[in-house]
């Protein structure tokens, strides 16, 4: 059978970072369900897609992520239970901090340390 030319053998390269909104413009947020939203940034394309939080919770922050269909996640803090989640789900992990610029975690995405 051959493959569509639209089949990726590769997981995109569509990041997701937990962010919140200051007067210094979009930053990555050090906690996990407190964030504003979702970031997604598709360093291939440059495009860049918020979704804002529903709710307070990590189970919900983790719904979030697992319906933007990303499989790199940036975020400053996870706790076990949310971050075994998403591992299982086959999300890469990493951890970057809110001095950087959300564009610059994007593109150094291999070398932050895993979460």
């Amino acid at each position: 059978m051959a493959l569509s030319v639209l089949t990726s053998l590769e997981p995109s390269c569509r990041t997701a970072l937990l962010v919140m909104h200051s007067n210094e413009g979009t930053v990555l947020c050090p906690f996990f369900s407190k964030c504003d939203g979702l970031l997604i940034i598709d360093p291939e394309s440059g495009s860049r897609e918020f979704r804002a939080k529903e709710q307070d919770t990590a189970e919900a922050m983790c719904d979030l992520i697992l319906k933007a269909g990303v499989h790199r996640l940036v975020l400053g803090f996870i706790g076990g239970p949310a971050a075994r989640k998403l591992r299982a789900a086959g999300i890469d992990i990493r951890l970057g901090s809110g001095a950087v610029a959300v564009e610059d975690l994007v593109i150094g995405f291999n070398d932050l340390p895993a979460a």
